[in-house]
């Protein structure tokens, strides 16, 4: 069904055009070349959450559309705006999270080698399209509807990713007919019964059966745990498919692709399925994996299905559809007796497995510990939107026990820093149920604090847990295990409880597991983000926080020594 519409502007096509499409929310700066897009999209009713900067908007949209699975859109001037977005985008391409990113281009008569217009980028979008591989200028004012039901057509179909429509910035005021073209979605493919025998049969006699598990099988959660069990096959997850299955559930490993145990395992697996996941370098350390013989792979993108492994059984299909269709042919052609030996071999791996998070995870134990003492204490979802950051991926990502629905954010193809503050101001903007908690070192963090004047803005409750080891810890410990002399990587860092309460928000230090535990609680009954600090036990942390002094502290008297330090 279409909608014509009479002479109106590029940029009131644009705004019906998202409306018509259920977009109810912009992340955006209004800028010189785009006020009258701001200006229709107030005119239709359509929400502008305006962050201090484009990169800001970038990850709260990402993080947005992480939650809900919905297309996010992110709307910014021309040139240098643009580019300050693609960081961003970059990311939710290599995560493949749906945002459409809309910025006014050069004029259509612009010259070819440029005149020294504002913000001047002689071809804008062929330099996005190299990132983003999807990439429309339009023409016509009218042409701009049609630009939204394509981008959005391909990106609600098959493997999500962002895309980018440019509207040259003489036509976002310029007039002219159009037409609402609704986007078309294609349903994901339904697993071909033969695919699924083979499949069945291949694993039907496995006595070392593994399932690596990525966020394409987020809404399989309940059918991984049947397959799981009926093949007695443990589940290892991706960094943002933790929650996918309970961390309780007692055949999951978690999401242990930093462990340097992981490929010692799968070289004692005799059956790998993969369900929704790139198997990627970036989530799964060892390259190449060492992967067994027997490969099934469950993605909805056939290309992908070919990448980072040689699979024996394909089934390009949906994950949920092809996890139900594969169980109900195990456990028809499985002996129970199997299963129960795959187990036994299982739980010897557990154990092992948990050691070496721990052992990994020392420096951060405390923090896993309120954190899962802060889950635990109510039964609405978490969601900790991480920064690509050695407390995350050594410490929350294998310690935090997150529970079946809850949520774990992560920056992990791009491994961009500042993600973990606007995504999850994102999220708490689109799940405002759920308890939100960002975490991100002391370095990471100054790459988007001022975000923290946008959720005072908004009022948007939160906490931000800012893990302080000085400086750049990862890449310190690398040039040390080098051989090297450190350098560049010490940083003098703010009072971070000060900057907080400068720009809206709470600002705390605290130092033992029960006052981080108290203080997230806290953050929730607040009208805005709460920021607390704490110091890391390191090796980096010994070295960089001495460089400048160690960061200032609270003037609390010290804490009895039975609980449990952070610092």
């Amino acid at each position: 069904m279409t909608e014509e519409h009479a002479e109106i502007t590029g940029g009131a096509h644009l705004a019906r055009a998202l409306r018509a499409e259920g977009i109810t929310r912009v992340f955006g700066i209004p800028g010189t070349h785009n006020l009258e897009i701001f200006a229709q999209l107030a005119t239709e009713g359509i929400d502008i959450v305006s962050p201090r900067h484009e990169q800001g908007a970038g990850y709260m949209a990402d993080g947005a559309a992480r939650v809900t699975g919905k297309v996010q859109v992110v709307v910014t001037t021309t040139g240098p705006a643009v580019f300050n977005a693609l960081t961003a985008l970059l990311q939710s391409f290599t995560d493949s999270v749906p945002v459409l990113l809309i910025g006014p281009g050069m004029p259509l008569t612009h010259p070819g080698r440029g005149n020294g217009l504002l913000h001047e980028v002689r071809n804008q979008s062929q330099a996005i399209e190299a990132v983003l591989g999807d990439s429309h200028r339009v023409t016509s004012p009218g042409e701009v509807s049609l630009a939204v039901g394509q981008a959005l057509s391909t990106m609600r179909s098959g493997r999500s990713r962002p895309a980018y429509i440019e509207i040259p910035l003489d036509l976002i005021e310029a007039t002219g007919p159009g037409t609402l073209h609704p986007s078309v979605t294609r349903p994901h493919p339904s697993p071909e019964p033969n695919a699924i025998r083979s499949a069945a049969e291949a694993l039907a006699a496995s006595q070392r059966p593994l399932l690596i598990v990525g966020a394409g099988a987020r809404a399989a959660g309940v059918e991984i745990e049947e397959l799981s069990t009926a093949l007695g096959a443990g589940v290892i997850l991706s960094s943002n498919a933790k929650g996918t299955i309970d961390d309780e559930f007692e055949n999951n490993l978690g999401a242990i692709g930093v462990l340097e145990v992981l490929p010692e395992m799968l070289l004692a697996a005799d059956a790998v399925v993969a369900i929704g996941t790139e198997l990627a370098p970036s989530d799964f350390w060892p390259e190449p994996m060492p992967l067994p013989d027997t490969v099934v792979r469950i993605d909805v993108d056939e290309v992908q299905m070919l990448r980072n492994a040689r699979v024996t059984h394909p089934i390009p299909a949906d994950a949920t559809d092809a996890t139900i269709a594969l169980t109900h042919q195990l456990r028809q052609t499985r002996s129970a007796g199997l299963s129960r030996a795959a187990g036994e071999w299982l739980r010897r791996w557990h154990d092992t497995i948990t050691a070496a998070g721990k052992d990994e995870g020392a420096p951060w134990a405390a923090l896993c510990g309120g954190l899962n003492d802060y889950t635990t204490s109510s039964t609405s979802p978490v969601i900790v939107a991480a920064d690509s950051t050695m407390c995350c991926y050594y410490g929350v990502q294998t310690g935090w026990r997150a529970r079946r629905g809850d949520r774990f954010l992560y920056p992990a193809g791009a491994g961009t820093l500042g993600f973990g503050l606007p995504a999850g101001i994102g999220a708490k903007l689109a799940a405002p149920e759920a308890r939100v908690v960002a975490i991100e070192g002391d370095g990471g963090a100054m790459f988007t604090i001022a975000e923290l004047s946008a959720a005072a803005q908004a009022q948007v409750s939160l906490a931000l847990i800012i893990v302080d080891n000085g400086g750049y810890g990862e890449i310190r410990n690398e040039m040390a295990d080098r051989g090297d002399t450190p350098a560049g990587v010490a940083l003098l860092g703010p009072d971070f409880p000060a900057l907080a309460t400068s720009l809206g928000a709470r600002g705390l230090h605290i130092e033992t597991q029960a006052e981080l535990a108290a203080a997230l609680r806290e953050a929730e009954e607040f009208a805005g983000p709460t920021l607390i600090h704490i110091t890391e036990d390191s090796r980096a942390a010994t070295d960089m926080l001495g460089a400048f002094g160690q960061r200032a502290k609270s003037t609390e008297e010290p804490k009895s020594t039975e609980e449990r330090n952070l610092t």
